[in-house]
């Protein structure tokens, strides 16, 4: 019986031994959505620039299709056809919100 009672334990300690060397695991948050930009109004042709970096088409941002992903924080924002500049603003973007910004009518000569 001693023979039965001891292979149990030494069967239990391997067990416990096994079962503590399992892998860590990790658990990983991105934290907060990243703020984002949309251009709403912009003509055909127009240009994005942001902190007077060129982005690209200003309509390819329009909110609907694309929003442009930002980093928190002030932004200046040029909307330009050619050598016109048709918006010129400046944003604070803040996480997980959209800042929309809009050429008006009047502009798009």
């Amino acid at each position: 019986m001693t023979i039965i009672l001891k292979n149990t334990l030494m069967a239990a300690a391997l067990a416990a031994l096994v079962s503590a060397c399992a892998l860590p695991t990790t658990e990983v948050r991105t934290g907060a959505a990243r703020p984002a930009l949309a251009v709403q109004g912009a003509p055909a042709g127009a240009a994005l620039y942001l902190d007077g970096i060129l982005i690209g088409d200003a309509g390819k941002y329009n909110g609907v299709a694309q929003k442009l992903l930002i980093e928190e924080g002030v932004h200046r924002v040029e909307v330009k056809q050619g050598q016109t500049v048709l918006l010129a603003q400046q944003i604070f973007a803040s996480a997980g919100e959209t800042s929309t910004v809009t050429v008006q009518s009047e502009q798009k000569q």
